[in-house]
């Protein structure tokens, strides 16, 4: 019925398929395979975020815990700090959702933070605001972490900054 030219249509079509839309013939173990290896990436890039995050905290922990505002002369040292915790973030490897939106979340934290101290000498005001907007982003990107944390097996990882009981701000395991 379909002769040797319906045959050789469906050898074709068989690896124009097979190339056109590769996966179909994985087997499972490859695909297992790739699990297992974003697993072991993501759990890496988690304890690397772990760290770069503790060191980042150590770098603006002064400046998050002010409650009056800054002189100029700490306005220049607040401004080497989270320069120095900006840094830390600048490299974002590319890893799973979860570990992608906790460094996303720690870099747009630290990036609102060098605005605030920009914006202190102009309008404390501002510079207040973001301050305490700032807090409150990272406090989101700390629970990311933790889940991402879960996640990659290493249990519950805790990198935030003093709590100040801000609208928004979150706790450990995601509590206001």
């Amino acid at each position: 019925m379909w002769g040797s030219g319906g045959v050789l249509l469906g050898l074709v079509l068989g690896v124009l398929g097979a190339l056109v839309v590769p996966g179909w013939f994985d087997s499972p173990s490859r695909v297992e395979e790739l699990q297992q290896e974003y697993a072991a990436r993501d759990t890496s890039l988690t304890k690397d975020l772990v760290s770069l995050a503790e060191q980042a905290r150590t770098d603006v922990t002064e400046m998050v815990s002010a409650t009056a505002v800054p002189t100029p002369e700490q306005l220049t040292a607040w401004r080497t700090s989270v320069d120095k915790a900006a840094t830390r973030f600048a490299d974002r490897p590319s890893g799973g959702t979860e570990v992608n939106l906790a460094r996303s979340g720690f870099a747009g934290a630290v990036s609102m933070l060098q605005r605030s101290v920009t914006a202190y000498p102009v309008s404390a005001e501002l510079g207040e605001q973001l301050r305490r907007d700032a807090v409150v982003a990272w406090s989101v990107a700390a629970n990311q972490l933790d889940l991402a944390g879960i996640e990659a097996g290493l249990g519950h990882v805790h990198v935030f900054l003093p709590t100040q009981g801000l609208p928004g701000e979150l706790a450990e395991h995601g509590h206001p």
